[in-house]
């Protein structure tokens, strides 16, 4: 799948780039805890004033601890930050005069997991963009992670071993032309353990252990997998014809011990084996028969909706199932996860996902990974039966373990012990509040600790004695811990949290579009997360969890100076458009219902009809449009357009002038100057060309409609 690369940087929405002065990167791994600070110095060099918006890479697993901007007249914080991908977030800084210099820092902390024996720590290249100054970048990697044998396979930096571990610095000229990628092998049987202080809770401190435990060897355990497998029209027809034959070979060497459900989702559910059954010969027979007739006959996807209902199916005596593994095969992607974290973890169930093509891009990874499952990610080209196969061996091998956090010189807040399921090699991270002894403390006072893991299992009872805690002195960790945590916690519950952590949450609405209505007839009613909720002083959680749309809180001093931020004109068009569901996921649905509720079209025009009296730049005016509307269903035609427009921008004027010229979508005067200037250099060959596609996607999409 060719993906158009993101833009990073702090540019204007005309398209103007401010000139980057400096960058420096300084990043720290302190256990297996990674604090990143990144500071990019620039310019105003264009000549008129700029409305400026940054974006910086930040991964779906980080906490951003920290973003503020240093200007002649101050320091400020940057509370609103808004999440564009997976891997990218922006912010608006405000406006920068001609010729004004300002630096923009950001911090973000990460708990890294192991590979095996081996510890990655990879620094997008993006953090770094081309200067024409070098930039700086400098790793420091603290015991006992330095005992390890420690490189930099992607660059060469220059590598001094110190007493506290090591420092790797590199001198880029010209930016980074590559991820920065630095590896320690080495590790298997190392422990590590950190604490900080808790700003929050004061006397108070966060203490985490974390292990990639070597559990021996066990029977193969039995599955309980419930198979939900995505039959919406958006799979791809080659695509269906591999998971046909995938399935096959997955089904073969099931035993009578397995069970087994099987389900297909699109706009509706069918459950075709709605219990969880024991996989004998004869039911075997028929769920081999069903998958080689699975087909994309469902309509438009709707992976929240299955998962929920999947989740409700009983076992053979019509019970509730607790404990059991969803392996879902999808190519459709998602963006909404907390609401379907809550929910698993409520009912017990891990999630497995085979996400294919457009699925890649998207949040299963994280919602996978926060369930206690796995993701397996598949681009055009790669066959999906060796993935799949992957997927349940590694169910096979988990084990269910208890694990139980160990302290002295600190008392625990409470016994902290965690109920999970593990597969050698497997990362886990076991943190709890306490309250240091007074007596305990080195020489420059910090608490002198000792920590561990208790792990029991039906295979292994041992100690992993990680020694000496190392100390956080910044209280970071305390705030990562507390994120986590935050995200599976209700709405209220979880703000409160983030306000009392100062964590600042990037905002999700832009990337997260309204899902499709489900007909009455087939919704299912929703699983309500039973999660009691937890008090904002306790910590204790276990593996990773992905962050959640959550209003930014407000870091800023009342007394620091505020730069004026990019106009943003009210529309006339209400504000609740985001929120409604969808009737339609295509161009041609909604060109059919012009009047129909939260049409984005109309929306579409009539937004960009009220900026364009306040912009004089047709690209200015677009950017705040599409911060108001819902256009997600519209990115690939957009993107497929581009090669014969040249450009984006140029795709979305074409398209907002067929709107009106074709279908009654007036523009105003005004509005139409912006977009007949923006076409202005355009051919007309290559006008008619994206006219004429954009009428056959219409035509196309509304047959098959009607079909």
């Amino acid at each position: 799948m060719n993906k158009a690369p993101e833009i990073f940087g702090l540019c204007c929405p005309d398209g103007r780039e401010a000139q980057l002065l400096s960058v420096q990167v300084q990043g720290e791994v302190l256990g297996l805890m990674l604090r990143l600070t990144v500071r990019q110095t620039w310019r105003n060099a264009s000549g008129a004033p700029m409305a400026t918006r940054l974006r910086f890479p930040m991964g779906w697993d980080q906490t951003l601890l920290d973003l503020q901007i240093e200007h002649p007249q101050g320091t400020q914080a940057l509370a609103k930050v808004q999440r564009d991908s997976r891997t990218c977030c922006s912010a608006t800084p405000g406006v920068l005069a001609t010729g004004e210099q300002v630096t923009l820092q950001w911090r973000v902390g990460q708990l890294l997991d192991l590979q095996g024996s081996s510890l990655r720590v990879q620094l997008p290249a993006a953090l770094v963009p081309k200067a024409t100054r070098p930039a700086h970048v400098q790793l420091e990697i603290h015991e006992p992670v330095a005992q390890g044998t420690v490189s930099c396979p992607s660059h060469d930096m220059h590598k001094v071993r110190h007493g506290k571990g090591i420092t790797l610095t590199l001198r880029a000229p010209h930016g980074l032309d590559k991820d920065l990628t630095v590896t320690a092998h080495g590790l298997r049987d190392t422990s590590f353990a950190l604490a900080s202080p808790d700003h929050s809770a004061p006397e108070e401190c966060t203490v985490l252990v974390s292990a990639s435990p070597r559990l021996p060897a066990a029977t193969a355990a039995s599955l309980r997998m419930k198979l939900l497998v995505d039959s919406a029209s958006g799979m791809p027809a080659e695509r269906l014809a591999q998971v046909r034959a995938a399935l096959d070979k997955l089904l073969t060497p099931l035993q009578a011990q397995d069970q087994l459900s099987y389900s297909r989702f699109g706009e509706r559910t069918v459950h075709d084996l709605p219990r969880l059954q024991a996989c004998t010969e004869a039911y075997l027979k028929r769920v081999r028969a069903l998958a080689r007739h699975t087909d994309t006959d469902l309509g438009i996807a709707q992976p929240l909706t299955a998962l929920q209902a999947v989740l409700a199916i009983p076992d053979e005596d019509e019970e509730t199932v607790t404990q059991a593994d969803i392996v879902l095969i999808t190519a459709n992607p998602i963006w909404a996860i907390d609401a379907p974290l809550r929910a698993l973890r409520a009912g017990g169930h891990r999630l497995h996902v085979l996400a294919l093509d457009a699925a890649t891009d998207s949040l299963w990874p994280e919602l996978a990974q926060a369930s206690g499952g796995r993701c397996e990610q598949l681009d055009p080209g790669q066959h999906c039966l060796q993935a799949l196969s992957r997927l349940t061996e590694h169910l096979r091998r988990q084990q269910a373990v208890q694990a139980q956090l160990t302290l002295t010189g600190a008392h625990l807040h409470a016994p902290q012990e965690l109920h999970t399921t593990l597969a050698d090699g497997d990362t886990l991270h076991l943190w709890a509040q306490a309250t240091p002894d007074a007596t305990g403390q080195d020489l420059t006072g910090c608490p002198l600790l000792q920590a561990g893991l208790q792990l029991n299992s039906a295979n292994t009872n041992r100690t992993l004695d990680a020694g000496t805690v190392l100390w956080d002195e910044q209280g970071d960790l305390s705030r990562i811990c507390a994120d986590r945590e935050a995200r599976l916690l209700p709405d209220e519950v979880r703000q409160a949290m983030q306000a009392q952590h100062r964590l600042v949450e990037p905002d999700m609405r832009r990337l997260a579009p309204a899902a499709p209505a489900v007909p009455a007839a087939t919704r299912t009613p929703t699983l309500a997360p039973a999660v009691a909720p937890l008090e904002p002083a306790q910590h204790t959680a276990a593996l990773p969890v992905p962050a959640a749309p959550v209003t930014p809180v407000q870091t800023a001093s009342a007394a620091a100076p505020a730069l004026a931020p990019p106009r943003v004109v009210p529309s006339p068009v209400p504000q609740l458009l985001r929120h409604l569901p969808a009737r339609h996921n295509d161009l041609a649905g909604w060109l059919s219902e012009p009047q129909a509720p939260g049409n984005p079209l109309v929306a579409l025009v009539q937004h960009f009809n009220a900026q364009s009296g306040h912009y004089t730049q047709f690209r200015a005016a677009l950017t705040v449009t599409l911060r108001q509307v819902t256009s997600r269903f519209l990115d690939g035609l957009v993107m497929g357009l581009v090669p014969q427009a040249g450009n984006p921008g140029r795709v979305w004027a074409l398209l907002l002038y067929w709107l009106h010229a074709e279908h009654e979508l007036s523009l105003q005067p005004q509005a139409l100057d912006l977009v007949q200037r923006e076409l202005a250099s355009l051919p007309v060959t290559l006008r008619a060309q994206v006219n004429s596609a954009l009428d056959s996607e219409a035509q196309a999409v509304a047959q098959r409609h009607a079909a």
